[in-house]
């Protein structure tokens, strides 16, 4: 039998709560959520993932973010892996601020916003175990082709298009310094629909650059085969299609925030 339980019942055994425990800390201490006007658009990156909600201090900001995606990011779960909830989750977008005391890390504040949707969204939800068809990214036969980033380098990943000579786009160039896999899987997983589960054991971030060149049979950039080989060719790690259980959460309830709230 599932048993739906609240995010706020999440955040207290992930901090090591139990039934009945008080679990008072584990909220930010103060936190504003503003609803965005109707058409206000996405912000540039997004959609790939690539964003920064974290920043030092403790503080929290999302511009334009929504409950589904806030979720994904809380969760650390790529969209495939949620599922139900009011269609309005992926559709109106919210400002929200917020702060943790001290200088909380970024997995706390994770849990902390777990939290901020429970009580604020009244997001309510359970979990299940599902056969999806994944891709799982796994060792390849020889070492992997990535760099230990260096001191001076931030967080980032860009997608550079190539020119031909006819000035047409001929490849995507993706430069990926201080980048985990488990974010370029992410990504890819956005872009692809589906879920990618990182099997290779390597938890660090990389430096690594990786080339995608389209042909007559496979146009896109992101066609799974293309991106199967570049990633076994280039980077040492094999991507293979499989029957695999996944968690999936399901949302069984979320109210709007109105203004003022």
């Amino acid at each position: 039998m599932t048993k739906t339980i609240t995010i706020a019942a999440l955040v207290a055994a992930s901090l090591g709560y139990g039934a009945g425990e008080d679990a008072k800390g584990a909220r930010f201490e103060v936190a504003s959520i503003t609803p965005c006007k109707p058409g206000t658009p996405e912000p540039p990156g997004q959609h790939m993932g690539m964003f920064q909600f974290v920043y030092p201090g403790g503080m929290l900001r999302a511009t334009a973010t929504t409950l589904q995606f806030l979720l994904e990011w809380a969760y650390g779960i790529q969209p495939s892996q949620h599922a139900g909830g009011p269609s309005w989750m992926e559709t109106a977008r919210y400002d929200i601020v917020a702060k943790a005391e001290g200088n909380a890390t970024d997995a706390e504040m994770r849990l902390l916003t777990q939290r901020l949707l429970a009580e604020r969204f009244k997001l309510k939800l359970h979990r299940e175990k599902k056969d999806v068809s994944a891709y799982m990214l796994r060792l390849g036969k020889t070492a992997p082709k990535l760099l230990p980033p260096k001191p001076e380098e931030t967080r980032s990943l860009r997608v550079v298009p190539q020119t031909g000579p006819d000035q047409k786009i001929a490849s995507y160039h993706v430069i990926a310094t201080r980048y985990s896999l488990k974010q370029l899987t992410d990504v890819f997983a956005r872009q692809l629909g589906v879920v990618i589960v990182n099997q290779t054991g390597l938890d660090g971030d990389f430096d690594f650059t990786l080339d995608l060149t389209p042909d007559e049979n496979r146009q896109s950039p992101l066609e799974p085969t293309l991106l199967m080989t570049a990633m076994r060719e280039q980077l040492g790690l094999t991507l293979r299609s499989e029957k695999a259980p996944v968690e999936v959460l399901v949302i069984d309830g979320a109210e709007k925030v109105a203004a003022g709230d």
